[in-house]
């Protein structure tokens, strides 16, 4: 049956060129494995202007060694929907019964799972098929050529939506799942779910690219078969390949802090510490993270992740710095870094949230505003206020909060309730209300679990959502919480101790480095106490 291959070569990917496996790039490899597609007619290469000459080059370099001459390369600016069509047309051009198609920046992909791929497609008479339980990078997908015509119709009828988005390693089962019964889809079933692992083995962003690199690295002095499940596997006990950079930094910039929530260790550590609580600090010296050493923080952030999330809430109230918008201002100054605030609210003004998007790029500031009740009483008793005949509540300026921010930052306010025992019964009304479309936060709303920090507070979970196998904490490999002095404890849980590095005087890197050897022992199931008794290994931020 006759084959066509696409290969979609996505822009501002400019690792996906560089020459880190074995004097070869990954969109090198992709060709590579492209052209030894049994019954292919045609390499296509999908590229936008910003790419073309990179792409060209590459693909003349390719022809020059001989092993397949027909490959074509179309520049356009691509949506999703311009994607499909062309897909569609182009297939039908060469009259090509399916397609294989993959971004091209996999340097991984391969070539004996491609065929298991394509067998099952055939043999099943399937419409769309692919592998599933891998990594990212390893299988393409397959689409007969009739289903391109209906998927590219979707994606300017009812799926429009995802139409008009730029093109994503998602974005044909996107369109799909809005008439995801009419399709005959088959898959591929991995021998173990490595998805779990959540690698994404291309070179897409920094991160990608070092776990490309190191994966590479080790099956190479290894000889490990570049297959997929020896590189899985590989992966699977690699402290190198699963810990990349940090995608999350949770930075305090602001240890003042009105509330006593009574689900929150801060105050009362905070006063072991200092001896006064966070609500009652002297003086201004001791309130705020000087901007300037944030500004140092916030240039490391960018030179070493280079996409990344920036918290201003790791302990403390961050409205309460002075000059807040400016601290969102110099994070928003690198292209690879966005925004995420988490407040109780009660300081939120339409000036405020106005001065914050003058700024710019509203559509990188998230805010997570904490109400954990249903009702003022509730929330006066979660978060330790007691009842005032003032003007306007606590609650009133947290849920009015909600509404006002989204009117600034559309999509991107989510109303928050950390469950427990105390609050269950309010859990149901919570999320309906903030469910629904029509309300403030336009459905958004997130629920958080219980955490007892490790046994220093009562355990008050309602359930039990840890996984029957540990895995991996999350944290250590992605994560780094940076107090307002700029040291850094192993994680959240430390709170205020537990330090392992300052990255003010030792350097971001430097002190990232320092996590390496918890990520080993957690990978050989070995947890130093704090982590033995954690239950937060399994929650996820970015």
């Amino acid at each position: 049956m006759k084959t066509i291959v696409f290969l979609y070569v996505a822009s501002k990917s400019k690792y996906q060129f560089e020459k880190s496996f074995n004097s070869q790039s990954a969109f090198d490899l992709s060709l590579s494995w492209a052209s030894k597609i049994e019954n292919n007619s045609e390499i296509a290469v999908l590229t936008d202007k910003s790419e073309e000459t990179a792409v060209n080059n590459a693909v003349s370099d390719f022809k020059k060694n001989g092993t397949f001459a027909n490959v074509t390369v179309a520049s356009e600016e691509w949506t999703t929907s311009k994607m499909l069509h062309f897909l569609a047309t182009k297939t039908e051009s060469v009259k090509a019964d399916f397609v294989v198609y993959s971004f091209g920046n996999c340097p991984f992909l391969d070539i004996d799972l491609t065929r298991e791929v394509v067998s099952s497609h055939i043999k099943y008479l399937s419409e769309y098929t692919f592998a599933d339980g891998y990594p990212y990078g390893f299988a393409p997908e397959v689409i007969a050529s009739g289903a391109l015509n209906i998927i590219s119709s979707l994606a300017d009828g009812i799926q429009k939506s995802e139409g008009d988005k730029e093109v994503s390693k998602t974005s044909i089962f996107s369109v799909m799942k809005g008439d995801i019964n009419s399709f005959e889809i088959e898959t591929v079933i991995a021998p173990k779910d490595w998805r779990l692992l959540r690698l994404d083995f291309s070179c897409s962003t920094k991160s990608n690219y070092i776990a490309c690199k190191e994966l590479y690295e080790i099956a190479k002095k290894t000889n490990a078969p570049f297959t997929s499940q020896p590189l899985s596997e590989i992966a699977e006990k690699s402290a190198e390949v699963q810990q990349t950079v940090p995608a999350f930094y949770n930075i305090q910039i602001s240890s003042s802090c009105k509330g006593t929530c009574k689900y929150c260790p801060y105050p009362k550590e905070y006063k072991n510490k200092y001896g006064f609580l966070p609500n009652n600090i002297p003086g201004n010296e001791n309130k705020a993270m000087g901007l300037e050493q944030f500004k140092s923080i916030v240039s490391q952030i960018s030179a070493l992740s280079e996409n990344a999330v920036v918290g201003l809430s790791a302990w403390g109230e961050a409205l309460e710095a002075p000059d807040f918008e400016k601290y969102i201002e110099e994070v928003l100054k690198y292209e690879g870094l966005s925004v995420l605030i988490e407040t109780d609210g009660t300081l939120v003004t339409t000036e405020l949230a106005s001065k914050i998007s003058s700024i710019g790029k509203s559509n990188k500031i998230s805010w997570i505003i904490s109400i954990d009740a249903f009702t003022e009483k509730k929330y006066n008793t979660m978060h330790g206020f007691e009842e005032n005949s003032m003007e306007k509540s606590n609650y009133s300026k947290a849920v009015d909060s909600i509404s006002i921010l989204e009117e600034y930052f559309a999509g991107n306010v989510y109303p928050q309730f950390l469950r427990v025992n105390e609050n269950e019964d309010e859990l149901e009304g919570f999320y309906r209300f903030y469910h629904e479309k029509s309300n403030a936060s336009k459905g958004n709303l997130i629920i958080q679990k219980f955490d007892s920090f490790c046994g220093l507070l009562k355990d008050e979970k309602p359930a039990d959502l840890s996984p029957l196998e540990r895995n991996t904490c999350w944290h250590i490999k992605r994560d780094m919480t940076i107090l307002q002095d700029g040291s850094v404890p192993l994680c959240r849980e430390h709170l205020l101790e537990g330090t392992i590095g300052n990255v003010l005087t030792e350097g971001l890197e430097s002190v990232w480095k320092k996590f390496r050897p918890f990520v080993k022992a957690q990978i050989e199931k070995k947890y130093e106490n704090k982590c033995g008794g954690c239950d937060e290994y399994y929650t996820f931020n970015f």
